[in-house]
């Protein structure tokens, strides 16, 4: 299934304190917001308690000071056997439900979910365990320590998510097809069309691998930005779209530095993120024949704004829809139009 970005306030006081307890739990607010979630939907009711061990004199597990070492040293240990093992879990589960799948049931949805669990998502997830033993692996693993680990938390995260997500499937699969045998599997293409979901997920890994190995833990500023600005961009083919990314990109280098604390803060955060999306959305329709127009005339309408907030110097205040990244752009349009800071859509060329 796609993703969909969730946008709500809450209280600073427990904002702060909901991320003091997730970093203590080894979480970051979004793997936090995402177990709950599928745990309301599924059981329709507030499901359980997660604490946090009270360790004062450990650091939190997301803590990374410039220039330092988280302070207990074992802080890529943890990531390590976290990683390993959210790959074994994604093994053992793609394996259990390709070795379960009885040669009785019939039907394309049926022979999809065969080769899912049996060449694809095997092949990625082997990929994914692959990367993961090179990164600790070697004199690479060193290196490391001077990577964002926040970038990091972020790619264990989606693989959690991917984790959960197939071990629902899971659950729900293998009791569907104890009860089917000897029947056809026209009953089966939810689950054929939840499989296909998660290997779009799979393929959204890579690119948060390469911006962790292109990361710097005291990186900040203009150059950061840039750079993932252009790790965003380069799936990307279509040629006026790149051609826009790129003044953006040389904007961000000229100015971004002068802007305010709180503005670059909003700027990284909601805008940047939008623009991900969007761009990540191109990239797919350019891959699978998708109306690549729409797509690229809306990831301009963020590149539109972006140039304009950065370019005129203006606080970035945001206020979200969270329905869709069409109404999520058009929500940045909007509040950045009534603030003056945009002066008009952004149109490709002939």
């Amino acid at each position: 299934m796609g993703q969909v970005m969730i946008n709500f306030r809450i209280d600073e006081e427990a904002k702060k304190s909901m991320e003091q307890a997730c970093r203590e739990m080894g979480l970051s607010m979004t793997a936090a917001f995402t177990i709950f979630a599928k745990k309301v939907g599924k059981e329709k009711r507030i499901p359980f308690e997660i604490t946090a061990e009270c360790a004062a004199s450990q650091p939190a597990l997301g803590q990374r000071r410039c220039g330092g070492r988280d302070e207990d040293g074992h802080a890529l240990l943890r990531r390590r056997e976290r990683l390993e093992l959210l790959c074994g879990e994604i093994r053992r589960s793609l394996t259990a439900m390709h070795i379960a799948i009885p040669a009785s049931i019939t039907g394309l949805p049926m022979e999809r979910i065969r080769l899912l669990c049996g060449d694809e998502l095997k092949d990625k997830s082997a990929q994914v365990s692959g990367a993961v033993g090179r990164l600790f692996s070697g004199q690479g693993a060193r290196a490391l320590e001077e990577k964002d680990l926040g970038v990091l938390d972020e790619y264990t995260d989606l693989l959690s998510s991917i984790g959960s997500e197939l071990l629902e499937i899971e659950g729900a699969l293998l009791p569907a097809m104890r009860a089917r045998q000897g029947e056809d599997g026209g009953g089966f293409e939810d689950y054929a069309q939840r499989l296909a979901a998660v290997s779009q997920e799979f393929d959204g890994l890579a690119p948060v691998m390469r911006r962790f190995l292109c990361s710097d833990a005291c990186a900040g500023g203009g150059r950061a930005a840039e750079a993932r600005l252009r790790q965003a961009a380069a799936p990307v083919e279509t040629a006026y779209v790149r051609t826009a990314l790129e003044g953006l990109g040389a904007l961000i280098l000229r100015d971004y530095d002068g802007l305010e604390e709180q503005a670059r803060a909003r700027l990284e955060g909601d805008y940047f993120q939008t623009l991900e999306l969007t761009l990540q959305e191109l990239a797919r329709a350019e891959r699978d024949g998708g109306d690549v127009g729409a797509k690229a005339a809306l990831c301009l309408r963020v590149v539109n704004v972006l140039t304009q907030v950065v370019s005129e110097n203006r606080r970035a205040r945001q206020e979200w829809d969270g329905r869709s990244l069409e109404a999520e752009v058009a929500a940045l349009e909007r509040l950045a139009a009534m603030r003056g800071d945009t002066a008009g859509g952004m149109q490709p060329e002939g």
